[in-house]
């Protein structure tokens, strides 16, 4: 091991790179992907959706981001800071790190949330990456045959099954936070 100091501080060199890479993850990013309903230019057609991602929050711990997603999911409506829009329906919420990488997800779920279970090994994420592969290769398919309700649905079951797609970095620490919360 290096014995190497930082000269004012006293600090070993190690704890310091190790304090510098860890600070690289905060803060952490609260997304959700979700429809956004917008009203068509004439009144008579009604509505329209689209599938958007939207920026939430930001947190400075893993605690506080699972916090804050357990509260805006009981909410009952999501501001999406779109003044055009008529509404969002909430479907994936995600949380990434400073350096992009997925921390935790969760759906929607009875005015509260059902957080994706992190995968356990590189393994298993590969057989979540194939099954995500399939559905979305579903929707393509239904979307070829004009059937885009059920495409969208298709898409959605696809992401939320990515959501267990958490970064190996993070897994045991999601796994232990969602073990504390329960």
């Amino acid at each position: 091991m290096n014995s190497f100091t930082f000269a004012n501080a006293g600090v070993p060199v190690s704890r310091a790179v190790a304090a510098l890479l860890a600070s690289r993850k905060f803060p952490l990013r609260v997304t959700c992907l979700g429809e956004i309903e917008y009203p068509e230019d004439d009144p008579i057609y009604g509505s329209y959706s689209t599938v958007t991602t939207i920026e939430l929050a930001q947190c400075g711990s893993l605690d506080e981001a699972i916090a804050f997603v357990e509260g805006i999911a009981r909410q009952s409506r999501i501001v999406t800071g779109d003044d055009d829009a008529i509404g969002f329906q909430p479907r994936l919420f995600v949380v990434v790190d400073g350096e992009h990488r997925q921390v935790l997800a969760g759906e929607p779920w009875q005015r509260g949330i059902r957080w994706c279970d992190p995968v356990a090994s590189d393994g298993e994420a590969r057989l979540v990456v194939a099954k995500a592969s399939k559905l979305r290769g579903e929707a393509s398919l239904e979307a070829g045959w004009d059937n885009h309700s059920t495409a969208r649905v298709l898409r959605f079951r696809a992401s939320v099954l990515e959501g267990r797609l958490v970064h190996p970095d993070w897994r045991q620490t999601v796994r232990a936070a969602l073990f504390q919360a329960a």
